[in-house]
């Protein structure tokens, strides 16, 4: 394989028309037109300095119901993408996706607001990638996990206020669960359609400053394959309790039962687990920031998984940053096997940002696997942020070389709302891994 991409693309930015509202608010208001009624121009003051979205002030509190209803926030994320990718074995892809996502949230109304969101993934050539989860596009070629299509990807209605010192949040419906670092659950972001889940979850504090405490009840997962993909029933239980002691040191425990049905036995499981981090200040002047994190967690088959197994993960990584330069990283991932009959799995976490870019390791191998990484971030001229990975794999379960992973990443945000992303992956395959290149050019608009 080994092929390189030197094709030269033109990516279409979005139009100036869609730039963001610059208005400072901190400038005086705008001189009102002559002969223009004063309640058009106050009106006109509003919109000049109202956040990009809203319609109507988001500082003030609304008089009734019907000003909740209608003076909340327009939700738009526009995302652009080509992904190049080879693998051994496949033809090449070439992905050209735009994925569209629209919503609309009500103002909080005695505590009470509601949500509704659609997202739409359109490609001009669908045979140039493969899906396997929805059988679309051309099966010889490399896969690319965005499918087309049309879907609700949030629906919900949430109570979120002060009861007495107690913060209480409840949502009901669609929505996006993000926990942590998203290893175990999240939303698959990176992906054009986003994994949702369809929920009951409560958070609160308990009065307590620093605590943190979750619940969700989960019966069904839409995943990110779109409305011709395989989404899950599911009766799974969502628990996590975290506790900041101090900046240096958060605690997190988390148990998550999981049981997907027969929609996917092999991934019903019961996890349990602990993760701490923090960062801390290492001199006076502030310019030097260490932060760490570390988890460990046990994980067995559960409900209809027809294997019986018990296997271990456990994760570290340590970081330096200087202000105003950037800064290094290293870490370790175990993810253990079961004498080689399965291996820890992360079903409902987003994937792609744990071992490598080239999303080789997306499922884990059943002789496990070990991943040692380090890297480098930093900011270079014109405001571009620019990041490094460099990884190493073996397996658990024998110690296999299955080869290194070289991923880096350029992006910059030319306004608050509008940026650009240019990104790599090389992975360099042994024991039988096959060699993948990937490359992406993105640009994005929201508010």
């Amino acid at each position: 394989m080994k092929r390189s991409f030197a094709a030269a693309l033109l990516v279409a930015l979005p139009a100036p028309a869609l730039a963001q509202d610059t208005t400072d608010p901190r400038e005086a208001p705008p001189e009102i037109e002559a002969g223009v009624p004063d309640a058009i121009a106050d009106a006109r003051v509003g919109l000049a300095h109202r956040p990009l979205g809203w319609l109507s002030d988001p500082e003030e509190e609304p008089a009734d119901f019907f000003e909740a209803l209608v003076g909340g926030k327009v939700h738009l994320h526009n995302r652009f993408r080509i992904e190049l990718a080879d693998t051994t074995g496949r033809d090449s892809s070439t992905a050209i996706t735009n994925r569209i996502r629209l919503g609309y949230e009500t103002k909080p109304f005695h505590g009470f607001s509601a949500m509704v969101e659609f997202e739409n993934v359109w490609s001009p050539d669908k045979d140039n990638y493969f899906v396997p989860a929805t059988g679309s596009g051309t099966p010889t070629r490399t896969v690319v996990a965005d499918p087309t299509g049309t879907e609700v990807n949030q629906f919900y209605a949430r109570f979120a206020e002060r009861l007495g010192g107690v913060r209480l949040d409840v949502r009901a419906g669609r929505q996006r669960i993000l926990h942590d670092d998203q290893r175990f659950i999240g939303n698959v972001g990176w992906r054009q359609f986003e994994q949702t889940y369809d929920s009951v979850r409560v958070q609160t504090d308990l009065g307590v400053e620093g605590l943190d405490l979750e619940y969700a009840y989960v019966w069904f997962v839409q995943r990110i394959f779109g409305p011709d993909g395989p989404n899950w029933d599911s009766d799974s239980h969502l628990i996590r309790a975290s506790y900041e002691f101090a900046p240096e040191l958060r605690a997190t425990t988390f148990l998550y039962l999981l049981d997907f049905r027969d929609d996917a036995p092999a991934d019903s499981t019961d996890t349990w687990g602990v993760r701490v981090s923090g960062r801390t200040i290492l001199d006076e002047a502030e310019d030097y920031t260490l932060r760490y994190e570390a988890t460990y967690a046990r994980q067995s088959g559960a409900g209809p998984n027809p294997i019986s197994y018990d296997a271990d993960f456990f994760a570290v990584e340590a970081g330096l940053n200087k202000k105003g330069l950037g800064g290094v990283f290293a870490g370790y991932q175990f993810l253990g096997s079961d004498r080689g009959e399965a291996a820890f799995r992360f079903p409902l976490g987003t994937n792609h940002a744990f071992q490598g870019f080239a999303d080789n390791f997306l499922a884990t191998p059943n002789d496990g696997l070990q991943n040692l990484y380090a890297g480098l971030n930093t900011q270079l001229p014109w405001e571009v942020n620019a990041s490094a990975t460099y990884h190493r794999f073996w397996t658990d379960r024998g110690g296999d070389d299955l080869g290194w992973e070289l991923d880096g990443v350029l992006s910059k945000a030319i306004t608050p709302n509008w940026s650009v992303l240019l990104k790599g992956a090389y992975y360099d395959g042994s024991s039988g891994e096959p060699d993948t290149t990937r490359f992406w050019i993105q640009t994005e608009f929201s508010f």
